[in-house]
């Protein structure tokens, strides 16, 4: 991924995939991981109702392996919604699909969603005094799940053109297939140049979430050079990612975090 502005890494047997901007953040440490984890199965890190014994020990290995260790993942229940709450009201019972983390919040909680296909999204304050992670689908991009994060940071003072934007692993337009009521509500809500048309012979329309995602955040006023996007397809990399489009319902679901680092220094790694 020369160039991409994105490394992938392995801590501590955990591999995990960093932005290098966002990670130049100071004070912060981000994450999102994938399906390696050391173990012999896959390193599933759950949904917001898997609570047992295994699931949070595999959490805790990611924070700890992305920088955070000692830290909390701020999960909420995601619904495809708009919906963004402060780190302090986060559960596994709230449903929202987006975490901020602002002053006045717990210091060890890290905003963290689950994506197989959609676009985790982690943004940060230039200074690390404020930072959100949000889970964007169709349906949240086209519901405007993130400019409403940015909204939400913007409100506790900290605007839009301080902001640093990562988004990360996800299905992309190669591999993005959306049919016409998609393509419809698209062109409603102003992204229709992020659908390549369906061609000809039947085959159907694609999506670049990632694309729609950043006119989003550049509308919303994030300096352009300041949105990065992982060229990493969940879908196309079948042994490093889980993909819902793939697997079906079976599918594992991975993490982006993002909070206060707990070791000095960036944490040391392979990478790949």
């Amino acid at each position: 991924m020369t160039g991409s502005g994105f490394e992938i890494e392995e801590i501590s047997g955990v591999e995990i995939v960093r932005c290098r901007p966002l990670a130049s953040v100071p004070g912060l440490a981000h994450a999102f991981s994938t399906r390696r984890g050391g173990e012999a199965g896959d390193f599933d890190l759950g949904r917001a109702e898997d609570r047992g014994e295994e699931i949070r020990s595999r959490r805790s290995r990611f924070l700890r392996a992305a920088g955070m260790e000692g830290g909390t993942a701020a999960v909420v229940r995601q619904v495809h919604g708009c919906r963004v709450i402060r780190a302090g009201e986060a559960g596994a019972d709230v449903e929202a699909d987006g975490v901020a983390w602002m002053p006045g919040d717990p210091p060890g909680l890290a905003p963290s969603v689950r994506t197989a296909d959609c676009v985790p999204i982690l943004i940060a304050e230039r200074d690390g005094r404020a930072f959100a992670a949000v889970h964007a689908g169709w349906r949240g991009t086209l519901g405007g799940i993130v400019p409403r994060a940015v909204e939400t940071l913007a409100s506790a003072g900290f605007p839009p053109e301080r902001l640093v934007a990562a988004m990360g692993p996800a299905i992309l337009p190669c591999c993005y297939e959306v049919g016409p009521e998609v393509t419809a509500l698209a062109a409603r809500a102003g992204l229709a140049a992020a659908v390549a048309p369906a061609a000809r012979g039947g085959l159907p329309a694609r999506l670049d979430l990632h694309g729609a995602l950043r006119a989003q955040l550049e509308a919303a006023g994030v300096p352009p050079g300041s949105i990065h996007a992982a060229p990493l397809c969940v879908r196309c990399l079948d042994g490093r990612f889980f993909s819902h489009r793939r697997e079906g319902g079976a599918a594992g679901r991975m993490m982006a975090s993002i909070g206060f680092a707990r070791r000095t220094g960036a944490p040391g790694g392979v990478r790949t």
